[in-house]
């Protein structure tokens, strides 16, 4: 049951259409806990760069948590803290469990900017997010990105990318091809767990690794690779992909909070259709199960 000294006391800064956003608000919509939300704009107004926002989250990035004056900056954090601090809704991180497999399949799920993009599963989710989050720095000037980035962001290796991205007006072949490769291999490694033929990732129990995937699928499917997930070769993802869409947490944690900048921007690169490396995707799926 939620109560308002518990809505009072938890605030959310994060975006729409952010996937680390997106797990954190997954993992609390499955605790059943509420809060006050901050919508803050990224790449298109770069709200995530101001001096007020950089004391709450040195590392300039979304989501961050306030409870009672704690302050959590990290969407894996943010789990684990609610997870100890609550014990309504799901059970994120049972101890019932095998603890290493356990610690390994969320290193492969979360967002890790330490790792390079398409080595994970959950780098791979940014890596395909691109071709959009160009089209939103485009929104603003070179000038102001090139400001904002290099003398705001607190992550030195992401400057350079940003402004460069930013130059180029899209991300280069290359990478959008490195990412749809990786995105298939990866997908198959999470067919190849589900052969468990249990619900969820860790078999019968939903875990935060489900909050991660939750997020992950969606921007996969935002992104217009739509087929890898309904595709006759990975069954198990197939089924996975509509069990956790059907949980309340999808809507309350995903749907319910997109801003729409996406969309208009998604429409107008690929408009009813696919993505335009979807087909190449495809294609090196039934080549890596061939292999097999």
């Amino acid at each position: 049951i939620i109560n308002s000294y518990q809505m009072n006391k938890i605030e959310l800064y994060g975006y729409g259409e952010s996937v680390a956003s997106n797990m954190a608000r997954v993992a609390l919509s499955e605790k059943n806990i509420s809060y006050k939300y901050n919508l803050l704009y990224l790449e298109s107004k770069g709200d995530h760069l101001s001096k007020e926002y950089k004391k709450l989250n040195p590392k300039n990035l979304v989501p961050t948590m306030i409870d009672n004056g704690n302050i959590i900056p990290d969407s894996i954090q943010i789990m684990r803290h609610i997870n100890s601090t609550n014990r309504q809704g799901t059970d994120l991180f049972p101890n019932n469990l095998n603890q290493e497999i356990f610690k390994n399949l969320l290193d492969f799920v979360r967002l890790d900017e330490e790792k390079e993009l398409g080595e994970t599963l959950g780098t791979t989710a940014g890596g395909i997010s691109a071709t959009v989050l160009v089209r939103l720095l485009c929104k603003r000037s070179l000038l102001s990105v090139i400001w904002d980035y290099s003398t705001k962001h607190s992550i030195k290796k992401r400057i350079p990318i940003f402004i460069l991205l930013r130059v180029l007006g899209k991300p280069p072949e290359k990478l959008c091809k490195k990412m749809a490769l990786a995105l298939s291999k990866h997908l198959i490694s999470i067919e190849n767990i589900l052969n468990h033929k249990k619900e969820f990732m860790m078999g019968d129990q939903y875990t935060a690794i489900d909050s991660c995937m939750t997020s992950i699928l969606h921007r996969i499917d935002e992104m217009r690779f739509t087929n890898l997930l309904t595709s006759e070769n990975l069954p198990n993802l197939a089924k996975y992909w509509k069990t956790i869409q059907a949980r309340p947490s999808y809507k309350e944690g995903i749907l319910d909070y997109v801003t729409g900048e996406w969309e208009t921007e998604i429409q107008s690169l690929y408009g009813s259709g696919s993505n335009k490396y979807e087909d190449l995707a495809l294609s090196e799926i039934s080549r890596l199960l061939m292999e097999k």
